[in-house]
């Protein structure tokens, strides 16, 4: 898979960096603003998500950025606040994720630096960008879903109101699957373990940390004698940041393991709520032999499932998705509009009551079944929750379209239409 995530963000940096030489506020929202360049930003995160339609203009995404400057600045009034510990566990998750479509650290830290943004800026920039989509979320559940009920009388009638709609567009299939990760081998784990056992050795006869670091660490930082420079809490994950706030300067850790292998660190220096310190990190990372290991027994699960052998049994014996597995790896009811996204085009390609071939993802192995349950067309039964997203789905936007309604009546919104028909000159859009 390529870097897409990383390389869009890092292109968008890049526009804005170009447009704020020229840019000018193209809209107020109460005491916000918007510019040029944010809205250049938003057409082209769209366009790059598949998120933009033939009806789409820059008029109707300048009004969705003017709600959601709505929403948040009446989210801050209302008191509403987001668990910046949490996001920050999900900015860690995001910055991992972008990480493992990258060969090496060390090319994931050239594409940083060829954009002049450091990894705090990144992990900075989705911080802000979460906790803006959390306040949106929250205000619109607490202030309009939780609002909403809908009865089983409504459901009924819209049914039979729209039945042939209905269940022309949802045919309903169950989904199964059977997940394998390529993990880490207590061999390979152990071949991380003597190597860094045997750099803390060599520390403790005297060796130079730095010329160890340049020499064995597999960090990128490594060019550099391990040096990381400086950084404060909340920018490392907990298990290396809780050792390293521990040392005094000059003073070495014990090995400490995290999610990417281990890792002895030394302080540099200390200042307040900072510090700067190098590391030499092995890594423990799935290797070839360790993806052979699991490809080959994949494979021999799909041997079996095409020998006639249950798909319920063998995803309870050997998928380790925790959440389906006892359930015979089923993962629900669904129509082909709501196929899991990441694999709708594989599942959509399986003949109904079969199964996929070996799909690798990343560093993940599936099986998927799918399986024809809507022989019973007329059933109302099987086609209940659809009916009730629909129904529900609709009196929420009629109550969101009433609520910005009312809320931008408490707001002074004004927008530059000559500078929006100059943007959209420029952008031809």
């Amino acid at each position: 898979m390529k870097k897409i995530t990383l390389i869009i963000l890092l292109i968008t940096i890049a526009i804005m960096a170009y447009a704020q030489q020229s840019d000018y506020i193209i809209a107020k929202v109460g005491k916000d603003i918007i510019l040029k360049s944010e809205l250049q930003r938003q057409i082209f995160q769209l366009s790059n998500a598949n998120m933009i339609d033939q009806n789409d203009t820059a008029e109707t995404i300048l009004e969705d950025m003017i709600n959601s400057r709505i929403l948040i600045q009446k989210a801050k009034e209302l008191d509403i606040n987001s668990d910046e510990n949490k996001i920050r566990n999900i900015v860690e998750s995001q910055i991992k994720s972008i990480k493992m479509q990258y060969p090496d650290e060390e090319t994931f830290f050239n594409d940083l630096r060829k954009a002049n943004l450091t990894l705090g800026e990144l992990k900075q920039y989705y911080f802000e960008m979460i906790i803006d989509q959390q306040l949106r979320n929250e205000l619109i559940q607490t202030q309009i879903r939780n609002k909403i009920t809908v009865t089983n009388s409504e459901i009924k009638h819209y049914f039979e109101e729209n039945k042939d709609a209905i269940m022309s567009a949802h045919k309903l299939y169950n989904i199964s699957l059977i997940l394998r990760n390529v993990r880490v081998s207590d061999e390979t784990k152990k071949q991380a373990y003597d190597t860094i056992k045997d750099i803390q050795k060599k520390l403790k006869n005297g060796a130079d940390f730095g010329e160890l670091a340049e020499q064995m660490s597999q960090c990128p930082s490594s060019q550099n004698q391990g040096d990381l420079g400086w950084f404060s809490k909340g920018m490392m994950v907990k298990e290396f940041e809780d050792a390293a706030f521990a040392l005094k300067i000059g003073e070495i850790s014990d090995i400490v393991e995290t999610n990417f292998g281990y890792h002895i660190i030394k302080v540099n220096d200390i200042r307040i709520n900072e510090i700067e310190a190098s590391h030499i990190l092995i890594m423990t990372e799935a290797n070839d032999d360790d993806f052979e290991r699991e490809n080959e027994l994949v494979n021999s699960i799909h041997e079996r499932l095409l020998n006639g052998e249950d798909f319920a049994s063998l995803a309870a014996e050997y998928s380790q998705d925790e959440e389906t597995r006892s359930k015979g790896g089923i993962l629900g009811k669904f129509p082909i509009s709501q196929f899991p996204e990441l694999f709708a085009n594989e599942i959509i390609d399986i003949p109904d009551n079969d199964i996929s071939d070996v799909i690798h993802h990343e560093n993940t192995f599936y099986i998927f079944k799918k399986d024809d349950i809507s022989t019973n067309q007329g059933d109302f039964e099987n086609y209940k929750e659809i009916t009730k997203n629909i129904v529900l789905q609709q009196k929420q936007n009629n109550a969101y379209t009433n609520w910005i309604n009312e809320a931008k009546k408490e707001f002074y919104v004004h927008i530059y239409q000559d500078r929006l028909d100059e943007f959209n000159k420029e952008n031809q859009f």
